[in-house]
């Protein structure tokens, strides 16, 4: 069980974030108390509007409940009991709140559930926020006893007792940003720092070390505060310092003296190059491939998240028109109901009417006019009256459309974060594809090797000059090329000896296609031009 929690603001981010349904499988709004409106949105609309009354701008505390799915599901009183146990440890009783129920997809695709528990920060009666000191520690004796109580076991890292410990695993622990950005690219801290690390160990020169980035995709920049960071194919930024472990920043320094920084590149024009070479490592790939360009997971998620969106819709539709109908038959029954009012006043008036002789002492006395006023002014009153009830009837239909309208607002807001994910997951996803492949080597590509080896030393009478296998790994090596990248290589300039031996020529190897030979040629000329030159001169086209 891990407890995390934190005091923010952002309220209406806070909102949509949570009711994401494209990546969640399952949301579930539980539980909203304290607040009139129902809806994340509108709860977290009130409780802005109490915190605009003090000075408190993080008048939201939001809380993530993950259980360990290894350990079973937890049932809805045990959530409910650490909530309260929550609760009663962060001073939170009684405050308004809001649960909500979350069930995503991990990583081998296997549905894990967990909860997420926002509460406002303000209290109504005093006017000033709770206080939240040390909300950590408190979550992590909850926790524990939680854990003691239902015969849970903890993670590791809430097993440590020391503070040094607990600080030094949180510092290497990712970000938000480090974790943003491996939502954008679906690549890991540890996976990026592993492949600029072996481009640096697989390099002992500045020029190959900055073309061994350059071919994963990394490439070289001066960063704000000057100094050298890398700019991924996704413009994503890193510090070059902090993605090699165990060198010290003069290591780097020294190996790159041929780069000074005054002569790299700004951010912005390293994205655009990045940007650059991204496209076309696209359109090799469309060009190469006939897949569809959207893998057909993201696709079925996107058909799915689009007819949800579209039910949402239209069941908002159905809501006003519903309410157009309901306050149109309100407007028209007040009508009815005052008309009938008046009729009724000038029916009675009209009975109780003097004839004969009482009306003629009547005009003759004034005692007619004295009647008159006082018919005025009861119908001065009464107008009053209906203008009164109209006008109250008409300011509540006002708020039901103005509440309406923000319901519209927020599903706007939450239709533009759905889509946005759902275009990073595709973004992600054409990615992975654009990443260095990895091929488990075959039993051809190695006998081609050792084919080679024989001819170090006998064509020159035993000389120490290296062979064509030596120079080619060493040339490989320098550029970052892996094992892979020259099976695939081989692949394609071999691809054309396969065939029958009845077309075989005379030294029993089939015709090349021309197609793939232009291809081995072309990929000769590439490895030659990209072959590393003495001095610090950058071969980069920039």
């Amino acid at each position: 069980m891990i407890l995390k929690g934190n005091q923010r603001g952002g309220g209406q981010q806070l909102a949509i974030h949570l009711m994401n349904s494209f990546d969640n499988e399952v949301v579930e709004v539980a539980d909203v108390r304290g607040t009139v409106a129902q809806d994340l949105s509108g709860a977290f609309a009130e409780w802005a509007a109490e915190a605009r009354a003090t000075r408190c701008e993080k008048y939201i505390y939001s809380l993530s409940l993950s259980p360990d799915q290894a350990q079973g599901r937890l049932t809805r009183e045990q959530y409910f009991d650490l909530i309260a146990r929550t609760e009663r440890s962060l001073k939170l009783v009684g405050q308004p709140r809001a649960v909500v129920f979350h069930e995503k997809r991990d990583k081998d695709g296997t549905l894990r559930q967990h909860a997420h528990v926002i509460w406002s920060r303000i209290d109504t009666e005093k006017t000033k926020a709770v206080q939240m000191a040390h909300d950590h520690l408190k979550l992590r004796s909850v926790a524990r006893e939680f854990a003691r109580d239902y015969g849970l076991k903890l993670p590791e890292g809430m097993k440590k007792d020391g503070k040094r410990d607990r600080f030094q695993s949180r510092a290497q622990q990712e970000n938000l940003g480090e974790k943003q950005q491996q939502e954008r690219t679906g690549i890991t801290k540890a996976a990026r720092m592993a492949e600029i690390a072996s481009c640096w160990t697989a390099t002992k020169t500045g020029p190959e070390f900055v073309r061994a980035m350059e071919d994963k995709g990394y490439y070289l920049a001066r960063g704000d505060t000057g100094r050298y960071v890398v700019i991924d194919l996704y413009g994503e930024i890193h510090s070059l310092y902090r993605q090699i472990e165990g060198v010290k920043s003069a290591e780097v320094k020294e190996r790159l003296v041929g780069y000074p920084l005054d002569q790299q590149p700004d951010v912005e024009s390293a994205r655009a190059y990045a940007s650059q070479k991204l496209q076309e490592r696209q359109k090799a790939l469309e060009k190469g491939s006939q897949e569809v360009q959207e893998p057909a997971g993201i696709e079925k998620r996107n058909t799915a998240l689009h007819e949800r969106q579209a039910a949402r819709r239209a069941e908002l539709d159905a809501h006003r028109a519903d309410l157009y109908a309901r306050q149109f038959r309100e407007r028209g029954a007040l009508r009815e109901m005052q008309a009938a009012g008046k009729e009724g006043v000038e029916a009675s008036r009209t009975e109780r009417q003097p004839k004969g002789l009482a009306a003629f002492l009547t005009r003759i006395t004034g005692i007619g006019s004295l009647v008159s006023w006082v018919q005025s002014k009861a119908d001065a009153r009464r107008e009053a009256t209906h203008k009164q009830q109209t006008q109250t009837l008409l300011r509540h239909h006002e708020r039901e459309l103005k509440e309406m309208d923000r319901h519209y607002l927020a599903l706007h807001r939450l239709e533009v974060r759905e889509n946005r994910s759902a275009s990073t997951a595709a973004l992600r996803e054409g990615y992975r594809k654009l990443r260095v492949r990895t091929f488990a080597l075959r039993p051809e590509f190695d006998k081609a090797l050792k084919a080679q080896e024989p001819i170090r030393g006998e064509a020159e009478g035993g000389s120490k000059k290296p062979g064509a296998a030596g120079l080619f790994n060493r040339l490989a090596a320098g550029m970052g090329f892996t094992k892979g990248d020259l099976q695939a290589a081989f692949e394609r300039a071999t691809a054309g000896k396969t065939g029958s031996s009845g077309d075989a020529d005379a030294k029993g190897l089939a015709p090349a296609d021309p197609e793939k030979l232009e291809q081995a040629r072309s990929l000769r000329d590439e490895l030659n031009r990209r072959q590393p030159r003495p001095g610090p001169d950058r071969d980069r086209d920039r």
